[in-house]
């Protein structure tokens, strides 16, 4: 039985055996007295340097009832430790020393990460005379990690919303037999009138750390099988992507969720890309979130949940919509946080942002910072996108700084530099020239560590801008100052259309090879004649604009092909068919079946009183 000691005798003891502590270590006062003028002063048990010099305030906790004041007092002690003397934060080290580590487990976990001093810890070792014997490391839990969404989701259909509803409760049990419990599985209707009849079950789970995902993998892998596993993500070097195929590896275990048990005829791998199209605006109706474990909060919103499924909170790592205020340092480190992951790949723009991070932070003590941004890191689906004017794959950002009642606004985009793309040399350097390669190096991750190499191949460089009264202005930022840079811009969309046959390449190989791909598109180009319209507009927003007035010649009043009315629209298009021949047609049937625009292949119209004005091509 260990004889019961005070803290001054313990304290007492490791000042004179400094060693016991860490070798190096140079006493210079015990009870060391910081004095403060507009609160409680402070006392510290050991006060000394360290073999490099730096000051090391080392406090002492003998009991659980005085553990819970040792974080506070650490607190106070370094501001009142910096009024006395002329130093720096990186000059000071904190060394957190206790008997009984019960009280103190989970705060020191938390200040321990978030710290702005060097510190460590240790647990006392008492022999029965209650003296120090030995200082072991503190070996602490990490404090657990604020809510995230996983990137794997699951999405189930329902011929009717009674098959759905019952197969909540059969999936709920199987996922917890997984040992997965904090979950939601989203009931909902689309919108479209081809999937009103039928009912849908998305999934989604809280994301755990890797090492939880491995834990339950070792419990039903064998030895070969465990070993198979590590060489199969020995080469994903991110870790965000080691956790994805672990929580897949997880939900395999077991089998997943067979779809045909539950009552589903059909089941999908979904993902945060997936799901922000699938709950776009508009997109579900009659949702119901059915939450689990720690899900069932009251001060959680769907909305919120649906938010995050979507990926923009910075639970993906290609998608992000984040709000913060320079005068909250919890929303200022949380906004950092999520540039370097959404960014982490793309070293333009996080060099850039984060230099209008900190020129917001210039500008006043209460700016506002809105962030809404998309980076994938696959400029050739970008491109293929973009062919058929669906903007959905292009990376982009937009930065606003509201300060002092003006708000300022900032675009990131992709920018071409004229030179001809070569698609086939593109695939042959980086992808062996095998359609499938490019595919796989997508689904593992891989292709977002060659796209900046891909875009040099391309002529495409990422690019900031600041919206003007007139047209966007590329900008860099020096300090505290936004400086203009000269030059003609030239988007993505004047590179597809200068270079429509090059770009053709590209589009058959994923409207050939990637059915999801080739699904977005179509749902895209059947969508509404007023987006197909917009879609025209942006298309042609880079193309130079014809000086003479030339007009249609002749009377056309519908759409060689849908034969809707022409004249409610802004737009006409003489076309060049992918179905062969040519015809007067309207935006939505020109995305579907035209070859392009330019010479030979598509002439833009524009409604006016006079008459339909060519503008371009």
């Amino acid at each position: 039985m260990v004889k019961k000691v005070n803290e001054a005798s313990i304290r007492d003891h490791l000042a004179a055996h400094l060693d016991l502590i860490e070798p190096g270590l140079i006493l210079v006062d015990i009870e060391f007295h910081l004095p403060n003028g507009h609160g409680a002063s402070g006392f510290l048990d050991i006060f000394a340097r360290d073999a490099s010099g730096k000051l090391a305030i080392i406090e002492i906790k003998r009991t659980d009832a005085a553990a819970r004041e040792a974080i506070q007092e650490l607190y106070k002690y370094v501001p009142l430790l910096r009024e006395r003397f002329f130093i720096k934060d990186t000059d000071i080290r904190l060394i957190l020393l206790a008997v009984a580590w019960h009280e103190l487990v989970t705060p020191y976990a938390e200040f321990a990460a978030s710290a702005p001093y060097e510190i460590s810890a240790g647990k006392i070792v008492l022999d029965t005379s209650g003296t120090p014997t030995a200082i072991e490391p503190a070996v602490l839990e990490a404090s657990s990690s604020e809510r995230k969404i996983g990137v794997r989701h699951f999405l189930w259909g329902f011929p009717d919303a009674a098959t759905a509803s019952k197969a909540v409760t059969i999936i709920a049990r199987r996922v917890q037999c997984f040992g997965i419990s904090d979950f939601v599985l989203i009931q909902s209707r689309g919108a479209t009138p081809s999937l009103r009849e039928r009912s849908f079950l998305y999934f989604a789970q809280r994301e755990l750390r890797f090492e939880d995902y491995m834990a339950m993998i070792d419990r039903h892998f064998d030895e070969d099988q465990l070993d198979e596993f590590r060489e199969s993500i020995a080469n994903l070097s991110e870790l965000e992507d080691r956790v994805a195929e672990a929580s897949n590896a997880v939900w395999h275990l077991y089998g997943g969720v067979p779809y045909r048990e539950i009552g589903a005829d059909n089941a999908e791998i979904a993902h945060p890309e997936k799901g922000g199209r699938w709950f776009e605006e508009g997109a579900q109706e009659e949702i119901i979130v059915h939450r689990f474990g720690r899900f069932v909060d009251p001060w959680l919103s769907d909305a919120t949940i649906i938010e995050e499924i979507r990926g923009e909170g910075a639970e993906s790592d290609f998608r992000l919509h984040f709000s913060a205020r320079t005068d909250s340092p919890p929303q200022m480190k949380a906004l950092r946080a999520r540039v370097e992951n959404i960014f982490f790949f793309n070293e333009a723009w996080l060099g850039t942002v984060t230099q209008l991070i900190r020129y917001a932070e210039r500008t006043g003590d209460s700016a506002r910072i809105e962030l809404i941004a998309y980076s994938p890191e696959d400029i050739l689906r970008a491109i293929a996108g973009s062919a058929f004017g669906f903007p959905g794959y292009v990376p982009t950002f937009r930065l606003e700084i509201e300060h002092d009642g003006v708000t300022e606004r900032y675009i990131g985009l992709p920018e071409w530099d004229g030179s001809p793309p070569d698609f086939n040399r593109v695939m042959t350097e980086h992808f062996h020239g095998d359609d499938f390669d490019y595919f796989f190096a997508c689904h593992l991750g891989e292709n977002r560590t060659m796209n900046r190499d891909i875009m040099t191949d391309l002529g495409l460089r990422y690019s900031v801008f600041r919206e003007t009264g007139k047209k966007p202005e590329r900008i860099r930022v020096q300090g505290s100052s936004i400086v203009p840079v000269k030059g003609e811009i030239r988007s993505l969309n004047l590179l597809v259309h200068e270079h429509h046959e090059e770009v053709d390449k590209l589009v058959e190989i994923f409207m050939r090879v990637d059915q999801g791909f080739a699904e977005t598109i179509l749902t895209f180009i059947n969508n509404d004649l007023h987006v197909a319209e917009r879609q025209i507009a942006d298309i042609i927003a880079d193309v130079p604009r014809r000086d003479e007035g030339i007009y249609w010649c002749g009377d056309i009043a519908n759409c060689n092909l849908c034969g809707i009315s022409f004249a409610p629209l802004q737009f006409m298009i003489d076309a060049s068919l992918r179905i062969g021949g040519a015809g007067n047609v309207c935006a939505l049937c020109f995305l579907r079946e035209g070859r392009g625009i330019g010479e030979g292949r598509g002439q833009v119209y524009e409604a006016h009183d006079e008459g339909w004005l060519l503008i371009a091509g």
